[in-house]
């Protein structure tokens, strides 16, 4: 079985629950998850890593609907921020996680800057990236953007045939204006009721930063996912089928 998984920063590292799952499934797991990423890199990277792989089941993890990435043509610009996929991915490696006979990290795009940084620091080139889109923008523009990639992606998922699930890295919740968007998702591929975040605040299980859920919240959160998986027969034989 081969699983693809695509999200922020509670999506990877050690003891996530993408890792749990594939223990779980005993499955072989490409995760594209950065942290720092928005749903313009997590839409547009899980449709061209589909475009190229076959896949039996791919979780979606969205981040905070604010965030925006944009894609360059020149990522070594960038050196002096941390809020790139060129730097994310070389983080993603552990000694004891599985790199042969690939490392997913390869199959990363790098060119990628997130606009999380704009929200998170004051390095000069995402200032210069960022600066006029947060000016011109609200967050009803933000979560518009956000929206419509969850239902690009969800339209593509669609089109291919492919067995998917969409989670939050906090519950999705839409604002008022935005409702005639969030009602377009199918929720029978949405598992939305509890997040990660939930579980870590239960079971006061955070990273050393205090800001990301340990490996306890995790491996919770992953065990309400399975239930959540099976319940909607996301995985029945009837649906696990490649494009």
């Amino acid at each position: 079985m081969k699983i693809l998984v695509n999200g922020p920063s509670p999506a990877r590292g050690p003891g996530s629950w993408p890792y749990v799952m594939a223990q779980h499934y005993q499955a072989d797991l490409v995760n594209l998850s950065q942290a720092g990423a928005g749903n313009i890199y997590i839409a547009d990277s899980t449709i061209s890593e589909l475009s190229q792989r076959k896949y039996d089941f791919v979780a979606i993890m969205w981040a905070d609907l604010r965030r925006f990435d944009i894609k360059v043509s020149n990522i070594d610009v960038f050196n002096d921020t941390i809020y790139t996929a060129k730097h994310q991915k070389s983080m993603n490696d552990w000694p004891d996680k599985i790199v042969t006979p690939i490392n997913d990290q390869d199959y990363v795009d790098d060119k990628w800057v997130f606009g999380c940084g704009y929200l998170n620091t004051t390095d000069p080139s995402i200032v210069s990236l960022f600066e006029s889109y947060y000016k011109h923008t609200d967050t009803k523009s933000q979560y518009f953007t956000s929206y419509c990639r969850m239902l690009s992606l969800q339209g593509f998922l669609k089109s291919i045939n492919q067995p998917y699930m969409f989670v939050g890295t906090r519950k999705l919740a839409p604002l008022a204006s935005m409702m005639h968007l969030y009602q377009q998702l199918d929720f029978d591929h949405v598992i939305n009721d509890r997040s990660v975040f939930d579980f870590a605040r239960e079971l006061n299980s955070w990273e050393h930063d205090k800001i990301h859920p340990a490996s306890a919240a995790h491996e919770a959160y992953w065990k309400y996912l399975a239930a959540a998986i099976e319940k909607k027969q996301l995985l029945t034989n009837d649906k696990h089928s490649t494009h």
